[in-house]
């Protein structure tokens, strides 16, 4: 049975960002984390509510290289507010903590990798919205292609370790490099 809690947590991770983080980006970290979740027999709650928190720093801070940092003590508040475990809270701020791994801790649990890979198997999903976000900083078209070039190839090869996770991400991993190679031409 799904924890009651797990709705009323989104919502709340929801209303504090903008609908296209969550649309774009939080929401297809969550469904691949449950997809992981069934394949590696993991607990389907704990994995959906720290999907849902890994990013929650992002709403508390303006520096993105730290939301990591500043997410763990988010999470840690929100999950003591719905009255968590210890034992489920330590497990979602490592979580939240390893999820961006080359900024991070390397994730040591099944949890946290599933988390992790399920955050660079969403930007295979949503291409087109690196290539806004990156160009909203300011960076010309040239920067911008090599900087989402550079962070799929570094998503493939770094940050989706599992092997189930790569193989669900082969082909489309294929179809981006192509595409990417295609534009530098």
């Amino acid at each position: 049975m799904r924890d009651k809690n797990i709705k009323k947590i989104e919502q709340l991770v929801r209303d504090r960002f903008e609908e296209s983080d969550w649309k774009y980006h939080t929401a297809f970290v969550v469904e691949y984390a449950k997809k992981l979740a069934k394949i590696y027999k993991v607990d389907k709650d704990t994995i959906e509510l720290a999907a849902i928190l890994h990013d929650i720093g992002r709403a508390e801070t303006e520096n993105y290289r730290e939301h990591h940092i500043v997410g763990v003590s988010e999470a840690e508040k929100i999950l003591k507010n719905f009255n968590y475990s210890e034992d489920v809270i330590r497990e979602i701020k490592h979580c939240v903590e390893s999820h961006r791994r080359n900024l991070g801790p390397k994730p040591k649990t099944m949890v946290a990798k599933i988390v992790a890979n399920a955050d660079a198997m969403a930007h295979f999903d949503t291409v087109p919205v690196l290539f806004y976000w990156r160009g909203k900083a300011g960076d010309n078209f040239e920067d911008v292609i090599d900087w989402v070039n550079n962070k799929i190839k570094d998503d493939w090869e770094k940050k989706i370790t599992l092997p189930k996770a790569k193989k669900m991400m082969k082909e489309k991993y294929k179809a981006i490099r192509l595409l990417l190679y295609s534009i530098k031409k």
